[in-house]
């Protein structure tokens, strides 16, 4: 019989977690390829708060292993959308585990959110942090946004009006969601009262066919204040509208060439401008400029690092730290853009 220090030892050096991510690539990783200036470089990715160093004791991971116990608590599951706060908490919707992951890396915590104590979430889609780091997660299932404290706690839904919200931003203090389902962008306050609607089913512009997610413009920057970006995804377009609604312009086309659109989901803008759209069927980001040019791309089908499987939701950091949610894969991708 296996004496008790040997399991021990046995385990710690299994098992043993530095805090950092572990998922990480033992090669660098750059688009584009040399001779080219690196312009996107990939970073680590994570798909359980085992990548940030909280661990089971070892005991009970042998006593697990004995058993042959799985525990998924705390792996994503089928990831759609990211968010990062002022504090860098990570935030991921997770439409398999029917709630949200908020990962702190520096402070080596986790945190799962299921709803309240009769408001549980469904099917989570979206979600955007508000700056008192309120945050606010629609649910396509359930036809509401779902508010929560900062503390994870549940504060009130938004129902009045939603059919099937999915994507979701703030701006000016005001909610932004697309409503795949009325095929509407619809604009709450913070306390969520509606203010006004923009669009309706159609190809014209301001009209939509199954918007899905939706960022804002950084107002800081001059070349993009004042505007919100929504992927109309069935006409397989974005829309650049003002905060008031106003069309300011538009891009994209169905087809499977360098600037085409096929399946595209998240969108997302770095501190330069530069508007990246993830695409699930191409399992690509493709990088535009202010003027709807395709700069370059990055990512491909497959599982390993820099590649992806139906990706979904984007979010850009200040720090323009890009993560990607690899939801066929289970993960986030984090990568850098390199000015």
């Amino acid at each position: 019989m296996m004496k008790p220090f040997l399991i021990a030892l046995m385990f710690v050096s299994l098992f043993n977690a530095d805090g950092l991510p572990q998922q990480k690539s033992s090669r660098k990783l750059v688009w584009p390829l040399p001779p080219e200036k690196p312009r996107i470089e990939f970073l680590y990715a994570f798909s359980s708060k085992a990548d940030i160093g909280i661990e089971k004791p070892w005991w009970k991971k042998a006593i697990d292993f004995i058993l042959g116990a799985e525990d998924n608590v705390g792996s994503l599951v089928r990831p759609q959308s990211v968010a990062v706060d002022s504090d860098g908490r990570i935030y991921v919707t997770d439409i398999g585990d029917h709630g949200v992951h908020i990962f702190d890396f520096e402070r080596k915590e986790y945190k799962f959110i299921k709803g309240g104590n009769v408001h549980l979430l469904k099917s989570p889609i979206g979600l955007a942090v508000a700056p008192d780091e309120t945050f606010y997660v629609t649910d396509s299932e359930l036809g509401e946004v779902m508010v929560f404290d900062k503390k994870g706690n549940y504060l009130f839904s938004i129902k009045d009006g939603l059919t099937r919200p999915t994507g979701i931003s703030i701006y000016g203090g005001l909610l932004y969601v697309t409503d795949t389902g009325a095929n509407q962008i619809i604009v709450f306050d913070l306390q969520g009262h509606e203010k006004f609607r923009i669009g309706g089913r159609g190809t014209a512009d301001r009209e939509f066919n199954f918007p899905v997610y939706l960022c804002a413009g950084n107002d800081t920057r001059e070349a993009v204040a004042d505007r919100f970006y929504v992927v109309d995804a069935m006409n397989f377009r974005i829309q650049v509208l003002r905060a008031d609604g106003t069309f300011v312009y538009k891009f994209g086309r169905l087809g499977n060439g360098f600037g085409d659109f096929a399946r595209p989901k998240g969108i997302a803008l770095d501190n330069d401008g530069h508007i990246y759209v993830v695409d699930a069927l191409f399992d690509v980001v493709q990088i535009f400029d202010q003027e709807g040019k395709l700069l370059m791309a990055f990512g491909g089908s497959g599982n390993k690092f820099g590649n992806f499987l139906l990706p979904s939701g984007i979010f850009i950091d200040s720090k323009d730290r890009i993560y990607v949610v690899d939801s066929g894969n289970k993960r986030v991708q984090v990568f850098q853009y390199l000015k």
